[in-house]
């Protein structure tokens, strides 16, 4: 072994490594192994910022608009509730209806942007019928994964891997290239979540219950002012309560008036009531210090904490946020939107202790509380996804049919030959700016640029693999097995290998990794390389493993409250069928 191959090996592992044990953002992961790259002249400069204007890179920025005036419309949101009220009163049809909604729209629009818009759609049919979250939302990320399969634009992987058959003699791939299988894994898929995964799941968090979910019940109490309190007269800012007692004044009650804004402002007067959160020895403390009076014994649920005022709801960071990075404190997070974050969860891991000192990663889930004005305002805002506990407002917007019209249009212009997928989806977004069916901001904001810097990031790599000749040891080592067994053993072997690595790995660096595997062992063998990138399309996108290895199962982690148990145990079957149906399927679509 070389020593450029064996530099090469090390950072690929670093890679595998950072991914898994999220050290850093996945992008960050991406660029640091870009840096390596450059650094040990594995890939020269060019070829180093190559993936930036890659095709696949372009048009997946292009479908993020092109998704992102669909889901600002207000229409696909708009369906779901409607679609999900023809059930009546019949849970399972209205589940099943929002899964076959769900698969649909993924084939069109990112499969991300599909997951987020329905999660909502999703929580509010829970509360509806009365069961846990967690009995829905797998299967909902499970269904956008296997959705966006159906067509090239409903993926951003499939995107990648037509990019980098386009540099082959294989060229570009159809937009309909990959609904034979996808059809079919889209159909037992739904089965699957349907009859497996909605039957047998735990009941793992209940909707009516959010402070019972964030076990926050403990933490929440009431005190009162008593008339020999140091308080009065005094804020608590000139008291540091917050500071010394690491504890928040949620509101103010005076009377049958409720103050929840500029509390820490606001003097304090006998009989005040304060609704504070902290722990146990903090509240103590700071009832001894200032002389309070403890009001009750029993633990606030969320009636307690919600009336026609003030409301207790959760929220998504979404990964487009401005703030990921900082914590709650350095963003001011109570000035700047006017509520208070209670408890903070994060892939099964439930925060309720020095909140505001956590900085703050995509994906968390906020439990918050505040004026209902100032939670609605907020689950306005870009930064969030609403989740729970507030009255949906399903307005389309003016344009709305803008984004109906011009995304069909795009896909029968790529479908009919008419141009590419790349110079269809360019003018179909340059089409909505023009005619103000999304503005430039929200065009921006529409774009999720972890994804993108990924993407330019990690296709270098697979230049370093063609360049230091590893990719060319791999295939060569896998023609064995095709020889003595066969290609249909090599399809297999691919697609298991790339499933497996996609659970730990990222699917579109997966994707990188695999491919020029793929065509080497093809070009040895002698043998048509389409059906084994096919075998590596379909098994990047195939992460169910794992709540780490897709964005959508990353979204769903928090708000079903799931454990890591709960993807293997039922991400796993559903690996090994698509993976028997590949292994059957692909050489009979793509005969070898």
């Amino acid at each position: 072994m070389t020593l450029e191959i064996a530099l090469l090996v090390a950072i690929i592992l670093f890679a595998v490594a950072a991914f898994a044990m999220e050290w850093m953002p996945m992008d960050v992961v991406a660029l640091t192994c870009l840096g390596l790259l450059l650094a040990f002249s594995l890939v020269t400069p060019r070829q180093a910022v190559s993936g930036f204007s890659n095709p696949a890179v372009i048009t997946v920025m292009m479908m993020f608009i092109l998704s992102g005036a669909l889901v600002q419309s207000g229409l696909v949101a708009k369906i779901g509730y409607r679609l999900t009220r023809v059930a009546g009163a019949d849970r399972w049809r209205a589940s099943v209806l929002l899964l076959l909604l769900t698969g649909g729209i993924s084939a069109f629009l990112n499969n991300t942007a599909a997951v987020a818009v329905m999660m909502p759609v999703a929580i509010q049919l829970s509360r509806h019928f009365r069961f846990s979250p967690s009995k829905i939302l797998l299967p909902l990320s499970f269904t956008g994964i296997f959705g966006g399969t159906c067509l090239l634009i409903g993926t951003s992987t499939n995107l990648l891997v037509s990019a980098l058959a386009e540099e082959s003699p294989v060229g570009e791939f159809s937009m309909f290239e990959f609904f034979y299988l996808g059809g079919v894994f889209l159909v037992v898929g739904l089965f699957y979540n349907i009859f497996v995964v909605m039957r047998f799941i735990p009941s793992r968090s209940i909707i009516s219950s959010l402070t019972r979910k964030y076990h926050l019940r403990g933490f929440l109490t009431e005190l009162r002012v008593s008339p020999g309190s140091r308080l009065v007269g005094r804020t608590v800012v000139q008291e540091q309560v917050s500071e010394r007692f690491e504890m928040n004044v949620l509101e103010i009650l005076r009377g049958k008036r409720k103050i929840y804004q500029d509390i820490r402002n606001t003097p304090l007067e006998v009989d005040d009531v304060l609704l504070v959160r902290g722990s146990m020895e903090d509240i103590v403390a700071f009832k001894e210090h200032h002389g309070l009076l403890l009001l009750t014994d029993f633990k606030l649920t969320d009636r307690d904490l919600s009336d026609e005022l003030t409301i207790l709801a959760e929220v998504q960071v979404s990964p487009t946020a401005r703030f990921i990075g900082r914590t709650l404190k350095e963003m001011d997070f109570r000035k700047q939107f006017g509520c208070f974050v209670l408890a903070l969860g994060r892939t099964g891991e439930l925060i309720s202790k020095k909140v505001a000192s956590i900085p703050i990663h995509q994906w968390d889930t906020l439990l918050v509380f505040g004026p209902k004005s100032r939670i609605e305002a907020l689950t306005e805002r870009e930064d969030f996804l609403a989740l729970t506990e507030r009255e949906l407002k399903l307005h389309l917007s003016p344009r709305w049919w803008l984004g109906a019209l011009i995304i069909p249009l795009v896909v029968l212009a790529a479908a009919l030959g008419f141009m590419s997928i790349l110079k269809a989806s360019i003018l179909g977004a340059v089409a909505l700016l023009v005619l103000r069916g999304i503005n430039i901001q929200q065009a921006y904001q529409a774009i999720d640029w972890s994804v993108i810097i990924l993407l330019a990031a990690i296709l270098p790599l697979g230049i370093a693999m063609h360049n230091t000749g590893l990719a060319k040891i791999i295939g060569d080592s896998m023609v064995p097995l095709g020889t003595r067994l066969g290609p249909v053993a090599l399809v297999s072997v691919v697609y298991l290998a790339t499933t497996l690595l996609t659970s730990i790995f990222s699917n579109n660096a997966t994707a990188v990794l695999m491919v020029p595997i793929a065509l080497t062992a093809a070009g040895d063998l002698g043998i048509d390389p389409k059906p084994l990138l096919m075998a590596v399309a379909f098994a990047a996108s195939a992460s169910f493993m794992t709540p780490v290895g897709y964005q959508t199962n990353a979204m769903v982690f928090g708000p079903g409250n799931y454990r890591f148990l709960d993807f293997l145990k039922f991400g796993t079957p559903l690996t090994l069928i698509f993976w028997l149906l590949a292994t059957l399927l692909i050489p009979r679509i793509w005969p070898l």
